[in-house]
């Protein structure tokens, strides 16, 4: 489950289109139409356990585990899973060979946010090249520039708090708390993952993010990106038909969500994008700042529906797609103590749309038909973790 207790345009433009982190150059992905929603994948491999006074010597069962999740990162084979005590682990991680669509590899924190992640002297945290690999429920920092570092195909990336990491400096290469940055990768999910503090609202660098997509296909589903440098959740490069859904995004530097493509790899349009049932409140330092906003090259079929935008500069700026049900009111969210406290908001109850809805909420629960706008199916239960 997630814990409880979280809580000018064109020159705008001309900022919005680098950062992020280490991005591959490749042609421009050829997806034109969401990937279909993604599904649990029982394991069928063997199952290897890490712990913070365990040994890499040792054989990496529940009774003899391994110290390090590198070195299980290096052992693990498709349908493998590798499950993470407790503890704080101060080694960055890369992971980088490949599961597979029936056999995926599957990192897995026991406890949500329990396995602590906290680098120092790392760019990135944790890097991922490998395709096929799930990476749920780990507490994510470091004095770096990246949290999570995707570069590979049918990724996902559930459950995790990445936090306070401070990108020390506003470089063209940027920094993000998940950052999918493989131009020609596709279909990554990230997904009830709680995005905080990355870089310094106060300082502004435009190229600083919370959640940034690069690629084609894949879902951002019931996120919650707060008090990010610039934007909370940005698609841009070789983003294309990306379904962003029931997230809030709060607090945000420049902006709430921003959807366009630029800059490298070059000739991709931003299209077929699905934006629905979003909360994007609070963002913006100045009167420059947007809650959703289109931005370099952008296609005719991108959708935004029934997403609650308030104490925006500007709510909705838009250039090619099309807007419905768009709802400008005060989800009382800075007054709450968690956001499941806008289920106190009588517009948020059944008042999503199920285009590009997730079918389930931030904890696993079942969401209802029509859904609720926002990350949480407001009276449902909290699954056992892990519910993926």
């Amino acid at each position: 489950m997630v814990p409880k207790n979280l809580i000018a345009l064109s020159t705008l433009m001309v900022l919005i289109g680098c950062g992020g982190g280490s991005e591959k150059a490749a042609p421009p992905p050829t997806s034109t139409q969401p990937a279909p929603s993604p599904a649990p994948v029982p394991s069928s491999g063997q199952q290897f356990y890490v712990s913070a006074s365990g040994l890499d010597s040792n054989p990496g069962s529940q009774s003899a585990p391994w110290a390090t999740i590198q070195h299980a990162a290096i052992l693990a084979a498709p349908g493998d899973t590798v499950h993470v005590a407790p503890g704080t682990y101060s080694a960055s991680v890369k992971t980088t060979t490949s599961g597979s669509s029936s056999a995926r590899i599957r990192f897995v924190s026991d406890v949500q946010w329990g396995a602590h992640i906290n680098t120092v002297g790392a760019t990135t945290s944790w890097e991922n090249d490998g395709d096929y690999v799930d990476i749920l429920g780990f507490s994510v920092s470091g004095d770096g520039d990246i949290g999570i570092l995707n570069q590979g195909s049918n990724v996902r990336i559930i459950g995790n708090e990445v936090h306070d990491v401070p990108v020390t400096d506003c470089t063209d290469n940027g920094g993000a708390g998940i950052d999918n940055a493989n131009y020609s990768a596709q279909n990554d999910d990230t997904i009830a993952n709680y995005v905080h503090d990355i870089g310094s609202v106060a300082r502004g660098c435009p190229r600083v993010q919370g959640i940034y997509h690069s690629n084609a296909g894949g879902h951002i589903w019931n996120n919650i990106s707060v008090r990010n440098e610039a934007w909370g959740i940005q698609l841009w490069h070789a983003a294309n038909a990306v379904t962003v859904a029931n997230n809030v995004s709060s607090q945000n530097g420049q902006g709430g969500i921003t959807v366009g493509a630029g800059d490298a790899p070059g000739g991709v349009t931003a299209n077929n994008m699905l934006v629905t049932n979003n909360v994007v409140v609070y963002n913006g330092s100045d009167a420059s700042g947007a809650g959703i906003l289109e931005a370099g090259a952008t296609g005719p079929n991108n959708r935004y529906g029934n997403n609650v935008v308030f104490g925006n500069p500007t709510p909705i700026s838009l250039l090619t797609g099309s807007a419905s049900n768009t709802i400008v009111a005060d989800p009382n969210l800075l007054n709450a103590p968690n956001p499941q406290q806008l289920c106190n908001s009588s517009f948020i109850i059944k008042g999503g749309t199920a285009t590009g809805a997730p079918p389930n909420d931030a904890n696993g629960a079942t969401r209802s038909n029509p859904p609720d706008i926002g990350p949480y199916q407001c009276g449902a239960g909290d699954p056992a973790w892990p519910w993926m």
